[in-house]
């Protein structure tokens, strides 16, 4: 792809385009969960196996990676414009494997058996930028990217010293970093036995107390049924609410900010109004919460930590008056 020359004054507006082509999702969730059946579904995906978790899928295009030189002989043939008329998105399964895999590759480079055998901790930096730089190549070229983890799961202790069970993408630290800042949606997968006597899987892909999960995209919804097509319709749906309230688009995120505390002043004071103009406003806000978080919840029982949660209920609960 032959670099761009850059002029300032050129420069049109950004655009998001609909449904996840160019995308970049990290998802994470128990084994056998449907993780790289989802990744298999993207239109002319090429899956890099760091683990080989394809046997029972028909139909993909998968090759096994063994080591970081694998990896990188790959990065050098998708650069190849027959290669970017075949592929749209590369999926890593899984993203800790691949981390590892990179540390490997660090230590013996250095002649080290151990990433912190190299003096000064020099090779936590090489390795960040080693890693760094190989998957952001892929968006770089301009594929799309699906990034797979396995869940890890913690005790946290909460402000009123509660402890809950949080689950987050078994990633280590320095690697989660760069997923983190790189990925449009974070988002845990969950399998909930419903009244039906049968399991549904959810996609969750904002943050509550016992689920690690985000996403630049502001109104896209908390849970999702969990599927490349629902995920596709949920991501048209928040682009185009994006664009019916007007909002200017900065890098997929609305310009104005508002703090947790005027967004829960302003929840509180919209819930008086409403109420008082008509008692059944109460039912209306009640659903509103339970549409955005997934559950049955009181306005007062967002935290700081889920302030984004709170800034979607605040816009729906302004569409009543």
């Amino acid at each position: 792809m032959a670099k761009q020359i850059i002029n300032i004054l050129e420069l049109e507006p950004s655009v998001i385009n609909r449904g996840l082509k160019g995308k970049y999702i990290c998802v994470y969730g128990l084994p056998k969960v449907g993780k790289t059946t989802f990744a298999s579904q993207c239109p002319n995906n090429l899956l890099l196996g760091f683990e080989h978790g394809w046997n029972a899928l028909a139909g993909v295009k998968a090759v096994d990676i063994t080591s970081w030189a694998d990896f990188k002989l790959v990065l050098n043939q998708l650069k190849k414009p027959e290669a970017q008329e075949m592929y749209e998105t590369i999926t890593i399964d899984t993203v800790g494997l691949a981390w590892n895999l990179c540390e490997d590759y660090i230590c013996a480079k250095n002649g080290v058996a151990s990433i912190g055998d190299i003096p000064w901790g020099a090779g936590y930096s090489l390795c960040t930028k080693e890693f760094a730089e190989a998957i952001k190549k892929i968006t770089q070229l301009g594929y799309g990217l699906v990034i797979i983890a396995h869940v890890d799961k913690k005790t946290i202790k909460m402000d009123d010293e509660t402890e809950v069970i949080q689950y987050g993408p078994a990633i280590p630290k320095r690697c989660y970093n760069i997923v983190n800042q790189l990925v449009d949606i974070i988002g845990y997968i969950d399998v909930v036995w419903e009244d039906d006597g049968k399991p549904h899987r959810y996609l969750y892909t904002r943050s509550t107390p016992n689920v690690m999960a985000g996403t630049r995209f502001a109104y896209l919804k908390t849970k999702i049924p969990f599927g490349y097509n629902e995920l596709v319709n949920a991501v048209n749906d928040a682009i185009d609410k994006e664009a019916e309230m007007g909002s200017k688009v900065v890098n997929s995120e609305t310009t104005q900010e508002f703090s947790y505390e005027d967004l829960m002043l302003r929840a509180k004071e919209m819930w008086e109004e409403l109420v008082a103009q008509d008692p059944e406003n109460s039912i209306k806000i009640t659903n509103i919460c339970e549409e955005v978080s997934g559950e049955k919840r009181k306005i007062s029982s967002f935290t700081p930590e889920e302030k984004s949660l709170l800034e979607q209920i605040v816009l729906k609960i302004q569409s009543l008056y």
